[in-house]
Formats: structure tokens, C-alpha cells, sequence
């Protein structure tokens, strides 16, 4: 078959994509609020993100990583899907529960690489200043950061790691219990 011809005038550029790729958002979300919701979706509206995909961990993934969690992993699902339903926005907002059906720990460089792979980029990861201390200290950290940028949700107010500072320009700190 042919290829079609496209006639276009001499210096003619294609418009620059105004929306960006997808936003995985690794979290509890027992704690989560429809003010945090709201405030998560705007941001990422305003950013132009295409996709934003909320991704619960499973207890054991959580006990291992010592983050306490007092909800089981299909309540926290429960509670995450009826804050969704509620959401007006433009974003198409996904529960991925990958975890839930494995039913065990998951490294987060397997949850990454399952997300990666199953969606367009760019990727962002989205994350607590408490998972981000964590995910900063694994030894594939270095190959990540370089795949994705970190967004570290300023959620707990903990000191950030100071191995951070040496990708400073692939992560950046928001602010959603404010609103801002």
C-alpha cells in the first residue's frame, strides 16, 4: 500500500502537544479526603496531564515498607472509588488494583514497571514525602528517576532525604491539604 502525501506550506511546523502523559498517584488513601481529591485533580488539570492512575498498595506491601495502615486493602479501594465517583473533571482518572489480586508484597520497582509499561509517557510519579524518603533509599532508585519525575506530596511534613538533592531538577514538592 502506498503512503498518502501530505501537502503543507514551506516552514510549516506540527503544534506542540499541549497535554502531558500519565500521573501515578502511590498512596494509603485511607486518609484521603474529597478536598485532597479535589485538590490533587486540579493540579494535575492545570499541569495537562492526559491520564492520572490511582494506585493503593496492599498491607503487606505497606507492612514491609513500616508505613502504618490501619484499613484493609479493599476498604481503602471502597473508600478510594466512592471519592472518584464524586469527581467532575476532565482528567480520566483510573484504579488500577493490580496489587489487590496478587495479594502479597510488591516491590515498587514491579508496581513501576507494570504501570510503565501499560501506559503512554511521560510518567510522573506521585507520592508522599514519607513513601519518597523510602523510594529514594532502594538501589533502583537511580534507574527510575531517570525514567520518571517524582512529585512528592508535602502530606506528613517530614524532612525530605538528602540523596533527593542530587536529582533535584526530577522531582519537585506540592501541596494538596491546602488546596494549592
Amino acid at each position: 500500500m502506498a503512503r498518502d502525501q501530505i501537502k503543507v506550506p514551506f516552514g510549516y511546523e506540527p503544534p506542540a502537544e499541549t497535554h502531558k502523559g500519565t500521573v501515578f498517584l502511590f498512596e494509603t488513601f485511607e486518609d484521603w479526603t474529597e478536598t485532597e481529591l479535589h485538590a490533587f485533580t486540579r493540579w494535575a488539570e492545570e499541569r495537562k496531564f492526559v491520564r492520572a492512575i490511582f494506585y493503593p498498595q496492599h498491607e503487606e506491601t505497606l507492612r514491609r515498607m513500616d508505613i502504618p495502615c490501619q484499613l484493609p486493602y479493599y476498604a481503602r479501594v471502597k473508600h478510594l472509588e466512592s471519592l472518584l465517583e464524586q469527581v467532575d473533571t476532565t482528567l480520566q482518572l483510573d484504579l488500577d488494583k493490580w496489587e489487590g489480586k496478587r495479594k502479597k508484597y510488591t516491590p515498587i520497582d514491579t508496581s513501576l514497571k507494570f504501570l510503565t509499561d501499560k501506559t503512554p509517557a511521560p510518567h510522573f510519579v506521585c507520592m508522599s514525602d514519607r513513601y519518597a524518603n523510602l523510594f529514594v533509599t532502594y538501589p533502583s532508585f537511580k534507574e527510575w528517576i531517570k525514567k520518571v519525575r517524582l512529585v512528592i506530596i508535602n502530606q506528613f511534613h517530614v524532612p525530605l532525604h538528602g540523596k533527593l538533592n542530587d536529582y533535584a531538577e526530577r522531582w519537585e514538592v506540592v501541596d494538596f491539604g491546602n488546596g494549592s
